[in-house]
């Protein structure tokens, strides 16, 4: 069974997560976490599922933008993904296909379908520090959140690893230990500096990877709706959902607060120079055994 954890400090600084098995999760998954993961671990995948899977903050919604639009051959707009991780399994059985799933757990918490290689699996990675402004802002925008305090206070739990989903590092070493070891074939690796850098050749994989034919006009198409500044307007316009009722019990500010700037690099604007030199300590630490590099800007 889970255990409810809240964490505060003497400045006030509060944060509330499930613990299960070791492991620390947002306090919305349903009930006591163990009937809800052995459900998703017996799930029925299908073979034209795609899961787009993340540290909370990494890109999965810019993905799952970009997947389902090179699923459907469509370019339009759907919202967001259905989450394993608050969706009961009854409810994501009755989606009807093409499902796109997102998820911010682990490996071992997917579906046992999906580790044995069936569906579709894109795993994106974006630098720690961009996350942790980009979950910082988020968390500040919702009217009910897990944490209460403040930018100093917030990032102290993160670099401790007592975030919801835990530690950015633990995510990543897991991702990068999969990536080493697992041999299905159905998991793409993504990075959101990557796709900043050259969305058109992202995307033109993406769509291989998937077995998706389209010409190149569609891609390009794709490629424009779903640059970050293109994406956030053209939402606001065609989705509206700040007209939507659960976005105006959800957000302070009457709107979706997922979608920020979308920027590599805007970290520089919210840490201290000793708040970055602490961190940075901690990132050697951390990465010395990483095959991997993040860029920050």
């Amino acid at each position: 069974m889970c255990e409810r954890v809240e964490e505060s400090d003497s400045e006030g600084n509060t944060l509330k997560t499930k613990k299960y098995e070791g492991k620390l999760y947002v306090s919305i998954i349903p009930g006591n976490i163990k009937d809800h993961f052995e459900s998703l671990q017996q799930m029925e995948v299908r073979k034209d599922d795609t899961f787009i899977l993340s540290y909370p903050k990494s890109g999965t919604h810019w993905v799952f933008t970009i997947a389902s639009m090179l699923r459907t051959g469509n370019s339009a707009y759907i919202g967001s993904p259905h989450f394993l991780d608050y969706n009961d399994v009854d409810y994501l059985n009755k989606l009807p296909s093409p499902r796109l799933l997102a998820s911010h757990m682990t490996f071992d918490r997917l579906p046992l379908q999906v580790r044995e290689g069936k569906g579709k699996v894109f795993v994106v990675s974006r630098n720690p520090k961009d996350v942790a402004v980009s979950l910082y802002t988020f968390l500040m925008k919702l009217t009910v959140s897990d944490f209460s305090g403040t930018w100093e206070g917030f990032l102290k739990f993160y670099m401790e690893g007592k975030m919801m989903y835990g530690s950015w590092f633990d995510t990543f070493f897991d991702w990068e230990n999969i990536k080493d070891t697992y041999s299905g074939g159905n998991i793409m690796y993504l990075v959101y500096e990557d796709l900043k850098q050259d969305l058109f050749h992202n995307i033109t994989k993406m769509a291989s990877f998937l077995g998706v034919t389209h010409d190149k006009s569609f891609l390009e198409e794709v490629t424009e709706r779903c640059t970050f500044k293109t994406m956030v307007k053209t939402i606001m316009q065609e989705i509206k959902p700040q007209e939507q009722e659960y976005i105006k019990k959800v957000s302070e500010e009457k709107k979706l607060p997922i979608y920020r700037k979308g920027e590599v690099g805007d970290w520089k604007n919210h840490f201290t120079v000793a708040q970055n030199e602490t961190f940075d300590r901690l990132y050697e630490e951390q990465m010395r055994d990483s095959k991997f590099k993040f860029r920050f800007e």
